[in-house]
């Protein structure tokens, strides 16, 4: 960790009560100069830290902070743990990590690179939002990622509403909304072995907006947060809580008995919906029939050369966007 969180997380852990400067220093073993500089860049971030000469730095009121210590201690399931102040991408971090034994878990205060489906960016800004990665070594075949995917999002709503009370819906195929706002996107990446042509690793990418941030103009109206009010609720207890949705589901995904939850958390079912291929910016129209047994979205196209014509449609092949 950084000094900037370490000294938050020390002043966190005293709040209302004042730090000398000197104390903070032997505390984190860094210089008063290092205090000073992370005490200010802190207040330049929005924290509410009050510094007076002979007292030293006092939080005035409790900061949500993502440790390996707070996040760790909710975690239920095997797994090792790598927290971050801010990464490129968490993703890229998993991709590093052998999940030998028990699956890895990472997770970032911000990332500065962070992307989503298609190659498309994730807005990732500090204090706001939960970025994590989690990589695990599969015993299934790379057909099965899917799953994965849609798994993660009935995990990551199960642990939304567990520490939150709040009730996301899902957007087929990797996408978690509350109202007409984006909280969740989810990204999976395989490793494969050209030798062997098995998965190595499987990496679930998982970005959740937990509080209002600045978000990119281009997606300004769309990104949404679980909670409009800042600190509602612990950052850390609920990526613990993802961590033990995810991995417990994991264990059982593949006899498909979370697709009937999945199925009635999916809005857009019986929807009229827009159809994307790569490149398409206007799309076609049409209407989501229901999600397959291979996790394909069955649609009915309302316009085109398919009009009025049931087809199943992939994730891999197009997005989509309720009308």
């Amino acid at each position: 960790m950084s000094t900037k969180s370490r000294l938050l997380a020390l002043l966190s852990e005293n709040t209302g009560k004042y730090i000398s400067g000197q104390q903070a220093a032997d505390m984190l073993g860094v210089s008063r100069a290092a205090v000073n500089k992370a005490a200010t860049a802190l207040r330049n971030e929005g924290y509410n830290i009050c510094g007076r000469t002979g007292l030293g730095y006092s939080l005035r009121e409790k900061a949500d902070i993502l440790t390996e210590a707070s996040v760790s201690s909710g975690i239920s399931v095997p797994c090792r743990l790598h927290v971050y102040d801010s990464v490129k991408s968490t993703n890229d971090v998993a991709k590093e990590l052998t999940p030998e034994s028990v699956p890895e878990v990472v997770i970032a205060d911000s990332q500065t690179g962070g992307r989503g489906r298609l190659g498309r960016s994730f807005s990732s800004p500090s204090g706001s939002g939960i970025y994590m990665s989690v990589c695990i070594k599969p015993d299934f075949e790379l057909d099965k990622s899917l799953f994965v995917t849609m798994a993660a999002a009935v995990a990551v709503s199960r642990a939304i509403e567990t520490v939150t009370g709040k009730k996301p819906r899902i957007k087929w195929v990797n996408d978690l909304f509350l109202g007409n706002k984006k909280i969740c996107g989810i990204l999976t990446e395989a490793q494969t072995s050209f030798e062997s042509g098995q998965i190595d690793r499987l990496i679930i990418g998982i970005g959740v907006n937990c509080f209002p941030g600045k978000f990119p103009d281009e997606v300004a109206e769309i990104a949404g947060s679980v909670s409009d009010e800042p600190l509602a609720f612990s950052r850390s207890a609920l990526a613990a809580e993802i961590v033990n949705e995810l991995l417990t589901l994991l264990q059982t995904f593949t006899d498909r008995k979370f697709m009937t939850e999945y199925r009635r958390k999916c809005f857009i079912l019986g929807k009229d919906i827009r159809i994307y291929g790569f490149g398409d910016k206007k799309g076609i129209r049409a209407r989501a029939i229901d999600i397959d047994r291979d996790g394909g979205l069955v649609v009915e196209y309302m316009e085109g050369p398919h009009m009025r014509e049931i087809m199943t449609i992939t994730s891999g092949e197009v997005s989509v966007r309720a009308e």
